[in-house]
């Protein structure tokens, strides 16, 4: 099977490090190649590619109205004859114009606009939370694919206990954008821990970049927590395939999401997760028990659930939950489990007489 994957950009995000985990996976088996359209790309993410993958980059400025882009495109994808078109953007039905391969969309968030969803042959929800959001607007049969991840990548933690005078290690993974991603309300709660349930011996790791960086920066040093934060900037693949595992806690606490792959890689990681409680999270949390969820927003919530992990720890009763529990990470959410689910979208996409999908 021929299979094109098209994306605008490849900036560090969730949906982009899927796609990359797919392509490698479904590279095997296929022949698989990722159009890049827009000039805006992460060096880090695409040297994650395997050598069979083939690379096109479009190299078109965001925002152009240039028609010369999108020519470039639709001759790139006539020579190509692809059997699938995999796009990971509605937006990319208004560049493609050529007749040929079926049209596939995978939905990466709740709360997409649906007006273009009638150009595509097949319509993918990455998770429930995803499904329940789209099918009261879309009529036709929307499918569900769970994200995956390379669960065996990654280094898995083995001890949880805590030692005397060990410090208890935070991690949160985004991009820097609060309003979203909700560092702030981490940032808080922790001073909570720190300055009103009085433990010290704790610090936190915030891994990524965005707009919000300065304004973050400037929240730690007003609540006086510089000696407990550490900001890292972005770290590739293989640095968290390492290093997830020497946390003792993922923290997640997203305003919305669609999914949360970043709660997936502190699970495949051995270590416990703690997510505000919005849908695709918890649905995660869910079906893997390695985690617990605090109110959306609720500075004082995270701040307690925090505090109880950590006498968890002490306790000594991790161990037995995240061995459970990364069982059915690698038996549900493994990229392999997710890529047979797409290929056998691909395969029914492209028996005759199957209809396109219809805005409700």
């Amino acid at each position: 099977m021929k299979i094109v994957h098209c994306l605008f950009t490849i900036k560090t995000g969730g949906a982009q490090i899927l796609v990359v985990d797919m392509l490698n996976e479904m590279s095997m088996y296929h022949d698989v190649s990722l159009i890049i359209v827009n000039d805006q790309l992460n060096e880090n993410i695409l040297s994650q590619l395997n050598r069979n993958v083939k690379l096109y980059l479009i190299n078109r400025k965001e925002g152009s109205i240039n028609p010369l882009p999108v020519l470039k495109l639709n001759l790139l994808l006539l020579k190509l004859k692809p059997d699938i078109i995999h796009c990971h953007e509605a937006n990319m039905a208004k560049f493609i114009k050529v007749a040929g391969g079926k049209l596939v969309y995978t939905i990466h968030d709740v709360g997409i606009p649906v007006s273009l969803y009638h150009h595509f042959d097949s319509v993918i929800a990455i998770s429930g939370a995803v499904y329940a959001d789209v099918v009261t607007r879309i009529t036709g049969d929307i499918k569900k694919v769970f994200n995956g991840i390379p669960v065996g990548s990654f280094q898995k933690r083995k001890e949880y206990g805590l030692r005397n005078e060990e410090r208890y290690r935070l991690v949160q993974v985004s991009r820097l954008m609060h309003t979203k991603k909700g560092q702030d309300v981490l940032v808080k709660a922790l001073h909570k821990v720190v300055y009103e349930l009085g433990f010290v011996n704790i610090s936190l790791d915030l891994i990524g970049s965005g707009d919000s960086a300065e304004y973050l920066y400037q929240l730690v040093e007003e609540l006086n927590l510089g000696q407990h934060i550490r900001f890292l900037g972005e770290k590739d693949r293989n640095w968290l395939f390492a290093n997830l595992s020497k946390y003792h806690l993922l923290v997640q606490p997203s305003f919305y999401e669609g999914f949360g792959l970043t709660v997936l890689e502190g699970l495949a990681a051995g270590i416990p997760v703690l997510a505000s409680n919005i849908d695709g999270p918890a649905e995660i949390i869910a079906q893997t028990s390695g985690g617990f969820l605090f109110e959306k927003g609720n500075v004082e919530s995270c701040a307690g659930e925090i505090f109880k992990l950590i006498q968890m720890y002490e306790n000594r009763q991790v161990g037995e939950m995240m061995r459970h529990s990364t069982l059915r990470v690698h038996e549900r959410y493994s990229i392999q489990s997710c890529v047979r689910g797409y290929l056998q979208e691909y395969t029914y996409v492209l028996r005759p007489k199957h209809l396109k999908l219809q805005t409700a």
